[in-house]
């Protein structure tokens, strides 16, 4: 198979952000009186914010003040998170005609603040966030408003992605999964997947 576009998520798939997920989301949880267990984090990283909070017991319409109190915490610790080993290799491998992108749950300027530093950010031809589209992943809008702004077809791109939510939303998109199999969850149940990748430079046998 050849595909046209590779689409990557950022959290778990390109950056290593979970011990720094940590941190903020205990200090986040502590102003609401609640407890944030080294299972929370697990569970909860993979998700969107408003799934994390269900998950949490926060409620929906607290949602501004969540982000914002997130957003404040986590501006101190974006030094904490760094690409994963092979993730600058695979970029300088991978073919220049390759339209590459990112589809992410973070807002743009979280996208800014975490990756700006990153030279790979130089090969997006698209980036799409959560204030991009009305919905979300696993919800299929995101990937497609990609894709539909690289013109590329949805059974021309690869989407590479470390959780369930990720799977779901190549599947709802009708776009091949790879399993970022370096930042999954060891607990999730993959099904859907067309390749799974031990490393990045795995990804290289796909072009």
């Amino acid at each position: 198979m050849t595909y046209r576009a590779l689409i990557f998520d950022i959290d778990g798939t390109l950056t290593n952000s979970q011990p720094a997920y940590a941190r903020v989301m205990r200090e986040v949880l502590a102003g609401y009186g609640k407890p944030f267990t080294d299972a929370d984090a697990q569970t909860t990283f993979p998700m969107s914010a408003e799934q994390a909070m269900a998950h949490l017991g926060i409620a929906a319409d607290d949602f501004d003040k969540f982000q914002a109190s997130y957003e404040a915490v986590m501006a101190h610790h974006y030094t904490d998170i760094t690409l994963y080993d092979g993730i600058d290799d695979l970029f300088s491998q991978l073919p220049n005609d390759l339209k590459i992108g990112i589809v992410t749950s973070q807002r743009h300027n979280e996208i800014d603040a975490g990756m700006a530093q990153y030279a790979i950010m130089d090969r997006m031809s698209v980036v799409i966030g959560a204030d991009d589209t009305p919905k979300r992943k696993p919800d299929p809008l995101p990937l497609l408003t990609a894709l539909e702004k690289l013109n590329v077809a949805p059974s021309d791109a690869l989407f590479v992605g470390d959780s369930l939510s990720d799977e779901q939303t190549a599947a709802a998109a009708k776009v091949d999964f790879g399993l970022a199999v370096w930042g999954m969850d060891p607990n999730a149940d993959h099904q859907i997947t067309a390749y799974r990748f031990d490393n990045p430079l795995d990804i290289l046998r796909v072009f």
